[in-house]
């Protein structure tokens, strides 16, 4: 955007980043209760009152009411400021990778996704199907805007698909226990459409399992239970190789920890 001083556009980027972060809070609490997401206005999870503008306000009311509802007092998860500044920081990065483009504006809606899936899949240990839908059309989008070939979004659509349900019911049948669940079997199709090729598919598996792992030892260091949320750690992985490039950092960290 010329003309316009570059701090503007990042404190525009910033800004609504937040506001963003303000609709993956709604949406991640209404959307495992089946709850519209469009409909109705919120309210106070304890005494059910509506909230004004004020108490919606990003990051700043939750501050100013020091993590209390203004109308009970009661305590206000510290999850929906950390939610808001995730989503900014992720716009940010965007931006910083895409610039000002309509590809950028579509990987911004991506995060949007990916960041109710994360936050969803740690709460209530599910991937919304409606969520795995529009990071698809997203995903598809994308790729119409950037010229890829349909040959190479179908080859990455189905390696998701082979090693998903490869995993799916070929460990099932092994050990007699599910690997993966089925929602993480769908978003690694959505991420083969993302990558929409066959050679990013082992950095991403790589890190997948690297951020498996160190979920894994949090989750069990918080007394959560042997079997912990995967879906984070694929959705953290993709978002990585989306914005930086695969191949070089997977050879980087391979000769790091293997010299």
């Amino acid at each position: 955007m010329e003309g316009v001083p570059e701090a503007f556009i990042i404190a525009l980027v910033i800004i609504t980043g937040l506001v963003f972060g303000s609709f993956v809070t709604l949406a991640s609490y209404r959307l495992p209760l089946d709850e519209p997401i469009g409909g109705g206005r919120s309210r106070c999870p304890s005494c059910k009152t509506f909230l004004g503008v004020a108490a919606l306000v990003p990051v700043f009311s939750w501050l100013f009411q020091r993590g209390k509802c203004r109308y009970c007092e009661a305590s206000v998860s510290a999850r929906y400021p950390v939610t808001e500044v995730a989503q900014a920081a992720l716009f940010l990065a965007v931006y910083c990778v895409f610039g000002i483009s309509v590809q950028s504006a579509v990987v911004m809606l991506f995060t949007v996704c990916l960041l109710i899936m994360i936050v969803v899949d740690f709460e209530w240990r599910i991937i919304p199907d409606e969520v795995q839908i529009a990071m698809l059309l997203l995903g598809v989008a994308f790729h119409v805007i950037s010229g890829t070939p349909a040959t190479a979004v179908l080859a990455g659509f189905s390696v998701g698909a082979v090693i998903g349900l490869g995993l799916y019911y070929g460990y099932s049948k092994l050990r007699g226990i599910e690997m993966l669940g089925f929602g993480d079997v769908k978003f690694l199709m959505v991420s083969g459409i993302w990558m929409a090729s066959v050679s990013p598919w082992p950095p991403f598996l790589f890190y997948a399992g690297m951020m498996g792992v160190i979920t894994a030892g949090f989750w069990r260091l918080f007394g959560k239970g042997e079997r912990f949320p995967f879906g984070p750690a694929l959705a953290a992985s993709l978002l990585l190789l989306l914005l930086t490039p695969a191949e070089v950092l997977f050879y980087w960290t391979v000769q790091a920890l293997f010299p």
